[in-house]
């Protein structure tokens, strides 16, 4: 007995000496090992709770206070020795907690660890705890109503009333300050409104809720586009690609910006048609061709074309001969255009591919971790046993 008395000691000052070293698996080791020498000592599963608490381990710790509690009362063990098993399965408790409902086990670990011992830093941290768990409580009643109003707002907005459920949103978002989706839906209700500010005001709000949330930019640049901004516009819906390069609502904005500032500009500039129309040799005919381009940007967003009748559009050009060099340009650069488009789509996909196969490596190799992981605690465990059945 004195002999295995002495080992358990031995094994306490080891489990220590690691603990204070940050080795926590084997300081995990020396003191379940203590445990099974000297098991009316409840110190060893105690001094283990601290090691799976540190390790992040808070349900074996928990489960090790339990035990510990249990086992204490049993054989009359020292009070504090009692608290400090509660207390510790209360922070673990607080650690696993994800809702108010989760601190209730916490509270009461805390008011029985102070029934045992009182102790000035529990007593602090079951006040913290009371207080946690009313914030979270009053949070969650307001992240629910802010959830009724968010539903009936979408179902306004289905309808078409989109007064009704910016009204909603708004309910919602004092609720609910934090939620960019509110601001999100919110902003598309004030551009169908034509209150474009305060959509502008919302979409930059829900950007700085989410930096990565796309409908906030979507919403931006739309707005922008609509007070005539193109430029900023652009900005905008390029920045949206950080968050999604390939999505199709981002690229077709972009196309349409590039396509209104250049024709702001008078269409395509002059070198870029030197280089496309290259059977044109004045700078008349030049401008001349920017001019149909811009028609066919306008007729490209359904609005009116500035030509009516053949003669009009002969009107353009010097000649019969010029206006046959450019609609056999313009169907060359339908073809480029088409190519280019089908090009991107091929792009698009093999990007996608390459995506997909290293999101399979990355998984094997996680697998193959996780794989050596329990290889290596099975043999630990395998090593423990030996010890054990030896002694």
């Amino acid at each position: 007995m004195e002999a295995a008395a002495e080992e358990a000691r031995r094994a306490k000052e080891a489990g220590n000496e690691a603990y204070s070293k940050s080795f926590l698996e084997t300081a995990v080791e020396h003191y379940t090992r203590g445990a099974l020498l000297d098991p009316r000592d409840i110190s060893f599963l105690t001094n283990r709770t601290a090691a799976y608490f540190h390790m992040g381990k808070y349900q074996e710790c928990v489960r090790d206070c339990d035990e510990a509690v249990k086992l204490g009362r049993e054989l009359g063990a020292d009070n504090k020795l009692i608290a400090k098993a509660l207390s510790r399965k209360a922070s673990a408790l607080l650690e696993l907690a994800g809702c108010a409902g989760d601190y209730a086990p916490a509270v009461r670990a805390l008011q029985q660890s102070l029934a045992e011992h009182y102790s000035e830093e529990t007593l602090d941290k079951l006040g913290k705890a009371e207080r946690k768990r009313k914030e979270l409580e009053e949070k969650e009643r307001l992240g629910q109503a802010a959830d009724h109003h968010r539903e009936r707002g979408n179902e306004s907005f289905k309808q078409k009333k989109y007064h009704e459920a910016a009204v909603h949103y708004t309910k919602a978002m004092k609720m609910n300050p934090k939620d960019p989706k509110i601001f999100s839906n919110r902003a598309q209700c004030y551009i169908y409104l034509g209150a474009l500010p305060q959509a502008l005001e919302d979409a930059e709000k829900c950007i700085e809720l989410d930096p990565t949330f796309l409908k906030g930019y979507v919403r931006k640049a739309k707005v922008q586009f609509l007070m005539e901004d193109y430029e900023n516009a652009m900005a905008t819906y390029q920045e949206g690609l950080r968050c999604d390069p390939n999505n199709l609502e981002v690229l077709d904005g972009l196309r349409r910006c590039e396509a209104r500032i250049k024709r702001g500009h008078g269409g395509a500039d002059l070198q870029y048609l030197k280089k496309m129309f290259g059977g044109f040799h004045s700078e008349d005919d030049l401008h001349g061709i920017q001019k149909a381009m811009a028609t066919m940007i306008t007729k490209e967003f359904g609005e009116e074309p500035l030509w009516h009748t053949e003669s009009e559009r002969v009107g353009e050009f010097r000649t019969e001969d010029d206006l046959h060099k450019f609609r056999k340009a313009t169907e060359q650069a339908a073809i480029f255009k088409k190519e280019a488009s089908e090009e991107r789509l091929r792009r698009i996909e093999s990007e996608r591919m390459a995506r997909t196969m290293e999101d399979l490596y990355l998984s094997q190799v996680q697998q193959r971790k996780e794989t050596e992981e329990f290889l290596s605690r099975a043999q630990q465990e395998l090593e423990r046993f030996k010890i054990q059945h030896d002694q």
